[in-house]
């Protein structure tokens, strides 16, 4: 009488163990995965940049400005000095050296208050503070290929807010401040 019992590693098959070359095609998918959202978002930044619609750095110190589109020149003339206005425009039209746009808004500043700008040698016309947010055009405080310069504003328009990125508001008024702004000098045509 000897039999044997079965032990129980006998009675059950062996598992199923992966061969140790497929490790790595676990992970192909995850990686292709991770280099097309790499190649996705650079096309994305060189497109943004090429349009000229970047991410603005949002510092108070020195903020951004931006021209004013080609399809709004003959409507940005009017906010221009009168003697300098045609020059300036055609400039723009031209595609040499664009106009910056920003915005006046009244803020906490007293409606009927005003304000110039220097750029420069130019010298803008008196802005008035109104109820409504206004639209004006300027041009560049430097050479637009230098990519920074600084504007002056005068007047007695104190807590007025400048549409700059990020928006200025004017609170050393009455009297001058120097606003330092920057741009990219990028063909806006």
């Amino acid at each position: 009488m000897s039999e044997s019992a079965p032990t129980p590693a006998a009675a059950t098959p062996p598992a199923m163990e992966k061969p140790a070359g497929n490790s790595g095609s676990s992970r192909r998918p995850a990686i292709a995965a991770a280099v097309g959202a790499v190649l996705i978002v650079a096309a994305i930044g060189l497109v943004l940049r090429k349009a000229d619609i970047g991410i603005s750095s949002g510092d108070p110190a020195q903020p951004t400005v931006s021209f004013v589109a080609q399809r709004d020149l003959g409507e940005a003339a009017t906010t221009l000095t009168p003697s300098a206005a045609a020059a300036l425009v055609d400039d723009a039209q031209r595609c040499r050296i664009p106009l910056v746009s920003m915005t006046i808004a009244k803020g906490t500043a007293a409606v009927g208050s005003s304000f110039r700008i220097r750029a420069g040698s130019y010298v803008s016309p008196y802005f008035t503070v109104t109820e409504g947010m206004q639209r004006i055009a300027m041009p560049y405080p430097a050479p637009y290929g230098s990519g920074a310069g600084i504007y002056v504003v005068e007047g007695n328009a104190k807590g007025a807010v400048l549409g700059l990125t990020p928006t200025k508001i004017l609170i050393d008024l009455p009297g001058s401040i120097s606003i330092p702004v920057v741009w990219r000098a990028v063909n806006p045509c």
